[in-house]
């Protein structure tokens, strides 16, 4: 190989360490033993014309991991999510480094992330929908790898993150349906154990509490992220609570069985119950009527993660992450006024 053209990744390979030590030893950046920078020096040295400095090394192309549920079916059952997922695949390979998705479980130890750590062949991480609880994170700052929470995250934490504010735009939807006069509202809410709803969660509830409205459970049915989900959970909650005049559904997804739903029970959408959902997926402008949501500028987000983590793979400038994305309230059709029954 000729002059500085080697890559950041053959020069890991010969020395048995990953691409970001490989970096940051080359940068002068770190705490390595003077046994492992001694090594990689010498690798990067022997591919150098005489006067050339290490840090003048291109051709950089990291190994990635995004982590997902094993649990969820992104891609059959989760149209946003699945876009969300190729987006990140396309800008990560479009700057040249390999990205591998793979799944994990609330057990972490029987999880192929954790064990792929144990190869040292992870230069930083994506958690991609995080469980409630996840420890995952504090395997990657024992280690030393750079990561990254997303589509899901904890408030007022250390970890690092690069999400959407879902607590805020559930928030506003409240909100939303409050003006219209509602005070019966029905939640249709996504998988327990995962982040991402439990933040949708928190955000009702905070709604709630500042309008003054009393909470309850029985108001909210859980199930994961498919319009399965909510057709059966339209059912249960109707037959059970009747006097219900609006739906908040976690996503659009959910919405559009919900929606089946409300029809075949001859409930109509928005004059006798409104229904929001979550995403802004562009079938959602399409439905009959269209469906009011909350959008999500999911194209943005994937350049700054790729951006961001790469940033903390170099170690340049950036030592911690907390970068909250906005959401915009989407009002359509599906939602009107509460009208009073005689």
């Amino acid at each position: 190989m000729e002059g500085a053209r080697i890559k950041l990744k053959e020069i890991a390979k010969k020395a048995n360490v990953s691409i970001s030590t490989v970096s940051r030893i080359i940068n002068n950046q770190g705490n390595f033993s003077e046994e492992t920078r001694r090594k990689v020096l010498d690798i990067a040295n022997e591919h150098l014309k005489p006067g050339t400095a290490p840090s003048k090394l291109v051709g950089i192309s990291y190994n990635i991991i995004v982590i997902v549920p094993g649990d969820n079916d992104f891609f059959d059952n989760d149209p946003s999510t699945s876009a969300d997922l190729n987006h990140l695949k396309d800008e990560f390979e479009a700057y040249g480094h390999q990205i591998h998705i793979v799944k994990h479980y609330t057990d972490m130890h029987s999880s192929p992330a954790y064990k792929l750590l144990s190869e040292e062949k992870v230069d930083a991480a994506i958690i991609f929908d995080p469980f409630v609880g996840d420890k995952m994170f504090e395997e990657f700052n024992k280690l030393g790898i750079p990561y990254l929470f997303t589509n899901g995250r904890i408030y007022k934490s250390g970890q690092n993150y690069i999400d959407y504010d879902n607590r805020k735009g559930a928030y506003e939807v409240i909100r939303y349906l409050h003006g219209l006069g509602h005070r019966k509202i029905g939640m249709i809410a996504g998988p327990k154990n995962h982040l991402v709803n439990s933040n949708r969660l928190d955000g009702c509830k905070d709604a709630f509490r500042d309008l003054e409205m009393p909470w309850t459970d029985t108001n909210v049915v859980m199930g994961s992220f498919d319009p399965a989900h909510g057709y059966e959970a339209v059912k249960q909650l109707m037959s059970d609570q009747p006097s219900i005049t609006a739906i908040f559904a976690f996503n659009d997804i959910i919405a559009y069985g919900a929606m089946k739903a409300l029809a075949e029970m001859n409930l109509r959408i928005p004059k006798d119950v409104s229904l929001v959902g979550f995403d802004d997926l562009k079938l959602s402008e399409f439905m009959v009527p269209p469906l009011t949501t909350v959008r999500r500028f999911r194209y943005d987000i994937s350049s700054i993660i790729v951006k961001v983590l790469t940033e903390l793979i170099t170690n340049k400038n950036i030592s911690e992450v907390f970068i909250s994305l906005k959401t915009e309230f989407i009002e359509r059709e599906s939602c009107s006024k509460v009208v009073a029954k005689l």
